[in-house]
């Protein structure tokens, strides 16, 4: 897919490339970001940094930047939130 029509055209929900992938998507949000795609490239092209950098996010397990959030969540078509990227917390629930 060399082609730069739409971003989210790549994507395809559920598709796991790898049992690796498949055994630790539900624990790692970049994971779970690659799987929305049919290549490691074409996720990376997405979100817009090389395949290296992408690795990096994955093997820390989360986006450090919020825009960088922003922006993977949208080409995933809102299928993570920009939140789980970033690995942070859900947020406490009030006791009444």
């Amino acid at each position: 897919m060399d082609d730069d029509r739409d971003i989210a055209a790549g994507a395809r929900p559920g598709l796991l490339q790898t049992p690796a992938l498949r055994e630790n998507s539900g624990q790692n949000p970049i994971l779970r970001y690659i799987a929305c795609f049919a290549t490691v490239s074409a996720a990376a092209r997405a979100a817009g940094i090389s395949t290296e950098m992408l690795r990096q996010m994955r093997i820390k397990g989360f986006v450090s930047t919020r825009n960088r959030a922003l922006r993977m969540a949208e080409a995933c078509g809102g299928r993570l939130e920009p939140a789980e990227l970033m690995a942070l917390p859900a947020p406490a629930r009030r006791r009444r």
